[in-house]
């Protein structure tokens, strides 16, 4: 059983998970709030001009909204600042499409290094409470300040919620994978050093900045 000083430190733990995903979450309504009247009233102000010139149609101006609209959705997805789900969604419970790799007789040579991929969460994932994501970037799989899920086991490298994981940790095989390439030599077992190096600079980076340390 846990002490009244291990729940204490993993209580303290959550609240300053929160508060830092509160004061993320109120910087931004002030910014962008400030971003949108200060736009809005420029646009207005330019659309009421070219109006009463005779310059624009109502009708070009909606076809032009719907073009423009379209890219800067694209951009706002990128940028990091909308919620992130996965798409496609699947049921974790029924997804037949699970891995089939001898992944629990490489730990002890890879030590897990796909516990520190990024991803988004499902609806499912978010509404089920199991599996933590990222206050300061929502719905981003939560990881420490090692780079690890948050949900690993340091000791033993096994995810201590197996049972509820994603839908991308039941699917990802490390034997044959194009984005993350695990190994330089599959059946010697050796680690790709690219991939190190692009965990502790790319993928380090995009959870420093949810956090604000970047």
């Amino acid at each position: 059983m846990k002490s009244k000083n291990q729940n204490r430190t993993q209580n303290n733990s959550h609240d300053q998970d929160i508060t830092r995903g509160l004061l993320y979450t109120h910087n931004r309504i002030n910014s962008n709030t400030t971003k949108t009247l200060e736009v809005a009233s420029f646009l207005y102000a330019l659309i009421e001009i070219l109006d009463e010139k005779g310059l624009l149609s109502i009708e070009e101006l909606d076809e032009r909204k719907k073009q423009v609209a379209s890219r800067l959705v694209e951009k706002f997805v990128e940028s990091g600042m909308g919620l992130m789900y996965q798409d496609p969604e699947y049921d974790k419970y029924t997804f037949e499409h699970e891995a089939d790799s001898d992944c629990l007789e490489r730990l002890d040579t890879c030590k897990a290094i796909c516990c520190k991929f990024p991803f988004a969460l499902s609806r499912q994932d978010v509404e089920e409470g199991i599996i933590r994501w990222e206050f300061g970037r929502p719905y981003l799989i939560a990881h420490g300040d090692d780079g690890y899920c948050v949900h690993l086991d340091r000791e033993t490298y096994k995810c201590t919620v197996r049972e509820h994981r994603t839908v991308p940790c039941r699917g990802f095989d490390c034997k044959d994978n194009e984005k993350w390439k695990v190994w330089q030599d599959y059946e010697k077992g050796i680690i790709n050093p690219e991939l190190v190096d692009k965990i502790e600079k790319e993928i380090g980076e995009i959870y420093r900045c949810s956090r604000g340390t970047g």
